[in-house]
């Protein structure tokens, strides 16, 4: 039996990726661990939804990372129990499909005007100055005006909620390392992008992994692990740091959660930052988070494009992402029938969250309009699902109003921030995981530890342990 490496249970509130992982992997290695997670579900941003023999995932979520460390893990944990397939995402645009990342054929569909003014941008834009600021500026140079005004700067406006000129060109960075996903390809600028889409035509899309039945199978198996190895998980309540007083005012005196009062020996806070200065009584960061909306729509039979997930940009169209279930894997949808996770997205009390399904008509309308269901009478029904908290908002001041919050977190010492939110942080699930194992590692090695490291931890071979207190 390993001994305990701390004096006190390490309370992990938030159930999505980061917090799942880092508990596992603590508990395996001796930790007492209570997770709280204010949802029913675990999961976090990459729960799922089932209703009947349909699965909708928050959105396309999959797997794909060049970490050994996290192959290992989802070896360990999936067991084998996934499917592993090419991707295939699309772009629509100005009424038509493109695959994405953009492929040397696409550039034949492209309006001429839109194809010529794209060439001479890549001409002459290096000879043009442009300011460093805001996402305007960022896309300007490094794109050109003429995918900035017909392309970025209205999926923007659409997805966000405001002006590019209110962006921080951080967030076009990330947003567009999201998108493509695969390494590999640079298109950071106009000319990595025609480069990288003429580097493409003869190659392979990069393969994803996905468990069979749904995201939620992953961390159905993290969760039994987790419990197997002593680990405690408490959904459907939210937590509450209570501070230090006196000569403990830089640590986390207790949590709150439910009946409980809990005195942790550490605390990793993956919800919302902004609640975590709120509790503590600290300043409060302007750190708005984006809501999306989810009309997971359950269609009768194929529908005509067979795509992942599609981008959405027209200001005509409600929604902003399309993603189909199936196409992860088929076991997502009953037979002969197909599920749509369209996302719309808005801040959390807006009149969209507030009225939500007020939308619903227009979304089926859409839906229709842009070839992905052939009849309204092909729906068979719609289910509507709120999630807070799904981005962080990129505006121009983010970088300083997150050093606020962050310096004011630090001075408790046994307070960890980890995951999307509890960080600000736009990442995917294999960034959160890659997180989870520096954290565990860092813990562990702070606490006395000396011989783990993240490939023993991910292929669950850490066990040894020695008697020490965590600090941060």
């Amino acid at each position: 039996m390993p001994i305990n490496v701390f004096d006190g249970p390490v309370v992990v509130v938030g159930a999505g990726v980061a917090g799942l992982v880092t508990a596992h992997l603590l508990a395996e290695s001796g930790v007492r661990v209570i997770v709280v997670e204010k949802f029913t579900k675990v999961g976090g941003l990459a729960r799922s939804y089932v209703y009947d023999d349909f699965v909708f995932d928050v959105g396309p979520h999959r797997f794909h990372t060049e970490n050994p460390n996290i192959k290992a893990y989802l070896d360990r944990v999936l067991k084998g129990h996934a499917t592993a397939f090419p991707r295939k995402s699309e772009v629509y645009f100005a009424g038509k499909y493109y695959r994405w990342p953009l492929h040397p054929k696409n550039l034949v569909q492209l309006p001429l005007p839109l194809a010529a003014k794209s060439a001479m941008d890549l001409a002459v834009n290096g000879m043009k100055t442009y300011g460093n600021s805001n996402f305007e500026d960022y896309v300007l140079r490094q794109y050109g005006p003429t995918l900035y005004e017909h392309f970025f700067r209205g999926y923007s406006v659409k997805f966000l909620g405001i002006h590019p000129r209110q962006t921080h060109p951080d967030w076009a960075k990330v947003g567009i390392n999201r998108a493509i996903i695969d390494d590999k390809l640079q298109m950071q600028n106009l000319a990595q992008l025609a480069k990288s889409t003429l580097l493409q035509y003869n190659k392979s899309e990069i393969d994803f992994i996905y468990p069979k039945g749904g995201l939620h199978v992953t961390w159905q198996r993290v969760s039994e692990l987790l419990e197997l190895h002593g680990g405690r998980i408490i959904t459907g309540t939210g937590a509450r740091l209570i501070p230090g007083t006196g000569a403990g005012a830089n640590r986390i005196a207790a949590v709150e959660f439910g009946d409980e009062r809990v005195e942790p020996s550490a605390v990793i806070w993956t919800a919302p930052i902004t609640l975590a200065c709120q509790q503590l009584g600290l300043e409060q960061p302007d750190l708005p988070y984006l809501s999306t909306l989810l009309f997971n729509v359950l269609v009768k039979g194929d529908v005509p494009r067979k795509y992942q997930w599609c981008y959405y940009g027209a200001d005509d169209l409600v929604f902003s992402r399309v993603s189909i279930p199936r196409y992860f894997s088929d076991d997502t949808a009953p037979p002969g029938a197909t599920g749509l996770c369209v996302e719309v997205t808005c801040r959390e009390g807006d009149e969209r969250w507030q009225h939500g399904e007020r939308l619903t008509s227009a979304i089926v309308g859409d839906l229709v309009k842009v070839g992905m269901v052939r009849s309204r009478k092909d729906v068979e029904n719609v289910y509507l699902e709120r999630v807070p908290h799904s981005y962080p908002i990129y505006h121009t001041s983010y970088p300083q109003q997150l050093e606020i919050a962050r310096k004011g977190l630090a001075k408790f010492e046994n307070l960890q921030l980890a995951g999307r939110t509890g960080m600000f942080w736009y990442n995917n699930m294999d960034h959160s995981m890659e997180n989870a194992m520096q954290l565990t590692r860092k813990l562990l090695r702070e606490s006395g530890r000396s011989d783990s490291d993240e490939g023993a931890l991910a292929a669950g071979g850490a066990r040894s342990s020695v008697v020490g207190e965590s600090k941060q």
